[in-house]
């Protein structure tokens, strides 16, 4: 498996003004006789500060979409994606693990899998998973990590699948010092429901795009 940087993906319009991308990266693998090529492209908020005590490339606050590639194309092969939708959720969600955990997120296990419907009616499928932040080496507090959570969203179209999700922090940063113990980065503050249903949001949206209310940073 490689990574390489590449030219981003292009988020639906009412989140385009306040996320940017941050990387983006190509994953390529072989599964029997299809070769899969994975474009997943890392997006950050416009608004936030990046907070120096986070020992990772992963923005604190992230989303993901993920473009992907078969060749031969499904259709070629036989294959309909509603047939081959629990397969290919399990190797999305095992990519977006390599993928993040390589740019310094630890992942644990998966917490939940929920069902999604998108737009287009195609039934999905949710991973949350379990995740933390390390922080920054020789800390006089401690602390080594800051709780996080991780989501992948996968739906079938009808060539190929759908696939984004994103990151975002379960607890606030600590401070670095004294100095600082009253201060959280400017749009970092910890907000959970708001960014679950910010992921799902982005889930239809690209499912829309692909067959707008604007983003609240």
């Amino acid at each position: 498996m490689t990574y390489s940087a590449v030219m981003a993906v292009d988020l639906p319009d009412e989140f385009a003004n306040s996320w940017r991308p941050v990387t983006t990266l190509t994953d390529e693998r072989s599964v029997f006789v299809l070769s899969i090529a994975a474009e997943t492209t890392v997006y950050g908020p416009v608004s936030a500060t990046a907070p120096s005590v986070v020992d990772a490339d992963l923005p604190l606050r992230s989303l993901f979409v993920v473009d992907l590639t078969f060749s031969p194309p499904l259709p070629a092969v036989g294959v309909t994606p509603t047939g081959v939708l629990s397969m290919a959720a399990m190797q999305a969600k095992n990519r977006f693990v390599d993928a993040v955990e390589g740019e310094g997120l630890i992942v644990g296990g998966v917490r939940d899998t929920l069902a999604f419907e998108s737009p287009s009616g195609s039934p999905g499928k949710w991973y949350v998973l379990d995740a933390a932040y390390p922080l920054t080496p020789d800390r006089e507090d401690g602390l080594e990590r800051i709780a996080a959570e991780a989501h992948v969203v996968v739906w079938p179209t009808e060539t190929s699948f759908g696939v984004v999700g994103g990151t975002h922090p379960l607890e606030t940063l600590p401070p670095e010092s004294d100095v600082d113990a009253d201060s959280n980065p400017v749009g970092l503050e910890v907000d959970p429901e708001r960014d679950r249903k910010r992921i799902a949001r982005l889930a239809r949206a690209i499912d829309a795009s692909d067959n707008g209310s604007p983003d609240d940073e």
